[in-house]
């Protein structure tokens, strides 16, 4: 879906009002999705403390303190409950009594002794200047020293919600934002992409604006759509063949992290060669064939779906290896050493139809410099001319990760954290998207949802891990995202 800027969400909230949605029905659509997740996310919290500014962002999180199901609620208000106006006005009219309603100027580190999680809803789209009112900035200050998990509703606050920039004197740092209709403009660019935390995007129903601008970006409610479904009577040829094929001497590790989490991903039958052995490395539950140097595989890809590789070829690639790949009659995954062969040999290259290639940032650069790409510092503008180039999808990792088709058509990731910065976690996200081909996910769409899996599975860590852990938390995310549950 596009980002929009603050005009454009305020334009749709109005078009949803003149055909009939009430103000206050869209914002206590707001609250309660806000409120499902907070539910879902902190199953245990005993205690969670509400901030709500006197405008509409604090009616959404007075519909959310309304719906909440732990122990306690407390709100603390900058405002009296007569200063609310409009919609957020019913929202205080609708709060629960036994709900403390608690109006201060100012906050200490004692009001969020007994807390378990805050709920931001200060400003949301309602800040758009450089220095905040002092009130509301020693409120930030307090929540920001409390060490307690923030939801912000909308935006954190303190943050233009066009520019991204955050107040001079303080904006709050969230371990999540809950963005209402679209994802606003100014949460990927400057301070807010470290202020945002985790970033889930709330439908209210707003209407589709065919005329907007703004960046593309793959959210939770973009993997819903293209996440595939199980037949009633499938089995595991239907659930499709991977083939891997990597590792050497060097990396022996790097297939069996692929060839697991394709596995973790669904995928019904995973095959790997490699020349290194990897029997010892292996799960159970895929099948092994050692390779003789310079061996070919026939046999092994004329029985797959996918084929995923590079993944640890280190120096044993050669120029039959890559000539093989490239005539793989499906759907082809490009990783690491394959990506660094064509970088060397780019004479070799001679495109793929359904292939993704999937560069961190210096893996895309030599590719750009092979095919004489001028490398500019616009991620974006990047993966499109080296996708144009090359003739496949392009899944440039990193901060953001951008895939995009020879077409000319991008989207930007908005799951991941720093979790995923360790050896061997591209290996992962080589075999998820290699289960999401042999699935028939098309392919923009299997690199696209693939990262963003990736990107969840880092997300719920929740502490720092190693690639080996991965492959179980894409199966818990998969899982989760299937029942449509909290993430």
């Amino acid at each position: 879906m596009k980002s929009a800027d603050v005009a454009a969400i305020r334009q749709e909230e109005k078009l949803a009002i003149a055909a009939g949605t009430a103000e206050y029905e869209l914002m206590c659509r707001a609250g309660i999705q806000a409120a499902r997740y907070i539910n879902g996310k902190f199953p245990d919290a005993l205690r969670v403390v509400i901030l709500a500014g006197g405008g509409n962002n604090g009616g959404d999180a007075l519909v959310a303190a309304s719906h909440l199901r732990c122990p306690e609620v407390i709100v603390y208000s900058t405002k009296e409950k007569e200063s609310f106006t409009g919609c957020a006005a019913l929202a205080v009219r609708d709060l629960p009594e036994k709900i403390p309603f608690i109006v201060r100027k100012k906050l200490d580190k004692f009001d969020f002794a007994s807390g378990d999680v805050i709920v931001d809803g200060l400003l949301g789209i309602g800040f758009s200047g450089s220095h905040l009112r002092e009130e509301t900035a020693n409120f930030i200050r307090t929540v920001n020293g409390s060490g307690l998990p923030v939801i912000a509703l909308d935006l954190p606050s303190g943050v233009n919600g066009d520019t991204g920039i955050a107040a001079e004197n303080g904006a709050l740092q969230c371990f999540a934002t809950l963005t209402f209709g679209r994802p606003k403009k100014g949460l990927f660019c400057n301070d807010a992409v470290n202020l945002r935390g985790m970033l889930r995007v709330i439908d209210i129903g707003l209407p589709d604006d065919p005329n907007a601008d703004g960046e593309e970006i793959f959210t939770n409610l973009d993997a819903l759509t293209h996440l595939p479904c199980w037949e009633a009577a499938c089995h595991k040829n239907s659930r499709g063949r991977v083939m891997v094929w990597g590792s050497s001497v060097e990396y022996p590790g790097a297939a069996a992290l692929t060839s697991l989490a394709a596995l973790k991903s669904g995928c019904g039958i995973v095959r790997c060669v490699s020349e290194a052995d990897l029997s010892g490395r292996l799960c159970n539950a895929a099948i092994f064939k050692k390779l003789a140097p310079g061996e070919i595989p026939e046999n092994f890809l004329n029985n797959s779906d996918t084929l995923v590789c590079g993944c640890g070829w280190g120096n044993s690639v050669s120029s039959a290896m890559l000539e093989a790949a490239l005539n793989f009659s499906g759907s082809l995954v490009l990783d690491a050493d394959a990506l660094n062969f064509i970088s060397r040999n780019p004479s070799l290259w001679g495109g793929h139809r359904q292939a993704v290639i999937t560069p961190h940032p210096k893996e895309a650069e030599r590719l750009m410099q092979a095919f004489d790409i001028p490398v500019g510092s616009d991620r974006r503008e990047n993966a499109l001319h080296l996708a144009e180039k090359m003739g496949v999808v392009v899944l440039l990792k990193g901060k953001d990760t951008i895939a995009a088709s020879p077409e000319g058509k991008y989207v930007i990731i908005s799951s991941g954290n720093a979790n995923l910065a360790t050896a061997g976690s591209g290996d992962v996200l080589a075999g998820v998207i290699g289960a999401l081909l042999a699935r028939k996910v098309p392919v923009f769409e299997a690199a696209s949802l693939g990262a963003y899996i990736h990107g969840l599975a880092g997300e719920i860590a929740g502490k720092i891990i190693i690639a080996d852990e991965l492959p179980d938390l894409v199966s818990v995310v998969l899982a989760k995202l299937s029942a449509n549950e909290v993430i």
